[in-house]
């Protein structure tokens, strides 16, 4: 630690050293920085994800609700950090605390990722009042649960696929001028009756775009964080492609979150950034991204990765 730093540099230093996964330095910066009430609420925040990745759960619990505490937190925040806080109780197997802790968030934010499904869940194990009364209640629980889980996926692929090819629809209109250039080929339309539609010249010389952008299977090590750093962390990349990918990480996400996604090649050397990705999709450790905003310079690096990588 170096000494006369002020409680804003050691946060930030912490973050540089939590980024490149040297935790436990991490979390003597970040425990220093804490000791300013003004940094106070997100230091202590950032303490409980270095003990999270540490595999220190139980001093996460305590970090986080020290957090919580704190008055710099505007209301999504607090509700952000209590989702944290309900995942790591639950899977500390302390269900009854992590059940109060969902229920509150559903009481400010009822429609928050998937508070209700880990309710029902929970509340399904235990002496939770509507199940006491009702004995069919379990049965139902597991049966919704069931299929929500064998559609999901499905779900998820095709939100995926159809975002992917909305995006290369509005590049290709953007790259090819279709405004312009339809104005012209109108003058070109076969007016005949019976015969209403565009020439066969017209139609030879409209482009047929036949790319696709396949995920590929990958394994890469990957970080990110929301622009305000209150969400960070890392996880690992499975599926990468031009525009998007799915991480797994024990880190929750919202969906509609922008994160800035730093994805480290097989070599570890020379990691590139995605600046904006917007999460799509949510499932229990994991979760989608579509790439927003990304320099024409990484672009070119993600495609070369996927044809590296993808099957001949």
């Amino acid at each position: 630690m170096v000494q006369g730093m002020s409680a804003v540099e050691h946060y930030e230093r912490g973050l540089l050293l939590k980024k490149v996964q040297i935790f436990d330095s991490a979390l003597e910066e970040f425990q220093h920085a804490a000791t300013d009430p003004q940094q106070a609420g997100k230091a202590l925040v950032q303490v409980a994800l270095c003990l999270k990745s540490m595999g220190r759960d139980e001093e996460a619990v305590t970090a986080f609700r020290r957090g919580l505490e704190s008055a710099s937190f505007s209301s999504k925040e607090q509700i952000h950090i209590r989702y944290l806080l309900g995942q790591t109780l639950e899977e500390l197997g302390r269900e009854v605390e992590a059940l109060v802790v969902y229920r509150r968030i559903r009481k400010e934010d009822p429609a928050f990722q998937d508070v209700d499904s880990r309710i029902a869940y929970l509340s399904s194990d235990g002496d939770d009042p509507v199940s006491s009364r009702d004995p069919g209640f379990h049965a139902r629980v597991r049966d919704v649960l069931t299929l929500w889980e064998q559609l999901r996926p499905q779900l998820a692929s095709l939100l995926g696929k159809t975002w992917e090819s909305l995006v290369r629809y509005t590049d290709n209109l953007e790259a090819n001028g279709w405004v312009r250039s339809m104005t012209c080929r109108t003058r070109h339309l076969d007016l005949t009756p019976g015969r209403c539609g565009l020439s066969a010249s017209i139609g030879r010389s409209v482009p047929v775009d036949k790319r696709r952008h396949a995920r590929v299977a990958v394994q890469l090590r990957s970080q990110f964080s929301s622009k305000n750093r209150i969400l960070a962390g890392e996880g690992e990349l499975r599926d990468l492609s031009p525009w998007g990918c799915r991480i797994t990480s024990p880190i929750g996400v919202a969906i509609g979150a922008a994160l800035e996604c730093c994805i480290f090649p097989q070599d570890e050397l020379n990691p590139f950034t995605v600046d904006e990705a917007t999460v799509r999709w949510i499932r229990p450790r994991e979760f989608g991204l579509a790439f927003t905003k990304v320099r024409p310079s990484v672009q070119r690096q993600i495609a070369q990765m996927c044809r590296i990588v993808a099957p001949l």
